[in-house]
């Protein structure tokens, strides 16, 4: 088990799930470009793939699905195969129906988490069950929407990455309010892409093009931000989630890894992936592949091959587990230890 301690925290990485690969079969659990995911009751998770870009007239084409699988790595589906131009984010309200922000579109669309559609199926009108969204700049339109996610009475919080700010909706897409504008003063953004509520209603931002995390209340007001390129602390900071302790888990994309601050913001530790053991999905074609078996015994640095390759999305489940979508085609889980441990003492004698 590895294991990292600070400050009396201690996280045990816990597994890796899937694998790098387009749909084949509806069964494995294979992922292309995850980018973001939530977690549902039961321990289901629901994975967001970017997938290819396709060239029109090619048979196969695979740009955007939602996965849908457990944490004990039993893939349950897919579904929104074709959906999308750009998929951003992924969140689910408080009734666990599932949205997805279509960055390219400047859309947001509602989907039934229970329907999944057999593999290679689609329907070529949409699986949605709700689409909203205007394109502009003006109060309540939308322009690179991103990252999204729900306060405790399931208004939704969508970053706008080129219009460098977050507006409020309800869910059915009526405009609250917004915050945020070009720039680098405090409460300003430069193209944000990451958002979570913690259980107290704050709200934390991503600013990827400013290197930090920015923390303000519910309404927009600015509490305080944390990370800069200068010091080495974040290089195009992707997403960000909060524990039930309060601790903040950055996916740190430009430096490949995940930063965990504190609180107050000061830096805890530094996750690097340790996928050094094989997923049920990469067994599975370790298994039916001799070729592959060769290729991965020839391997030889194993913590290498474990490292994030480039970390994005980012949840914490109600058990404190971290769960990292990289998008090199897997998710990385590591589980919080609650209880304390007392740093050790060295004693000196005389």
């Amino acid at each position: 088990m590895i294991t990292t301690t600070a400050a009396g925290r201690t996280w045990h990485f816990d597994r890796a799930l899937g694998r790098p690969t387009n749909e084949h079969n509806g069964k494995t659990g294979g992922f292309r470009y995850p980018t973001d995911l939530a977690v549902a009751p039961g321990e289901i998770l629901f994975v967001l793939n970017k997938g290819f870009q396709y060239t029109e007239g090619l048979e196969h084409r695979d740009n955007g699905r939602i996965g849908k699988t457990t944490l004990d790595e039993h893939h349950l589906g897919d579904f929104a195969r074709r959906d999308f131009t750009w998929p951003g984010g992924i969140a689910l309200d408080s009734e666990g129906w599932v949205y997805v922000t279509d960055e390219h579109e400047n859309v947001v669309r509602r989907y039934d988490p229970e329907g999944v559609v057999p593999y290679p199926g689609s329907d070529p009108t949409g699986e949605w069950l709700e689409s909203w969204g205007e394109t502009g700049s003006a109060p309540g339109e939308l322009d690179g929407p991103s990252s999204i996610a729900f306060d405790s009475e399931d208004n939704l919080y969508i970053v706008e990455s080129r219009n460098h700010r977050v507006e409020k909706f309800t869910k059915g897409g009526q405009f609250i309010s917004g915050f945020g504008a070009k720039g680098s003063a405090e409460g300003e953004f430069e193209r944000p892409w990451g958002i979570t509520i913690d259980r107290d209603g704050y709200v934390y931002v991503a600013d990827w093009g400013n290197n930090r995390i920015q923390k303000f209340s519910s309404e927009g007001e600015y509490v305080m931000s944390f990370g800069t390129s200068f010091g080495g602390e974040l290089n195009s900071p992707a997403n960000v989630a909060v524990d039930s302790e309060g601790d903040v888990y950055v996916t740190d994309f430009g430096n490949r890894r995940v930063q965990v601050y504190e609180p107050n913001g000061d830096v805890l530790t530094t996750f690097y992936g340790d996928a050094t053991t094989l997923s049920k999905a990469g067994e599975y074609i370790i298994r039916r592949d001799p070729g592959t078996i060769k290729a991965y015994r020839m391997v030889k640095d194993y913590t290498q091959m474990g490292r994030f390759q480039r970390p994005t999305g980012i949840e914490v489940d109600e058990q404190d587990r971290i769960i990292v979508a990289d998008a090199c085609g897997r998710l990385q889980v590591y589980a919080k230890d609650h209880a304390y441990v007392a740093p050790e003492v060295k004693l000196e004698l005389e």
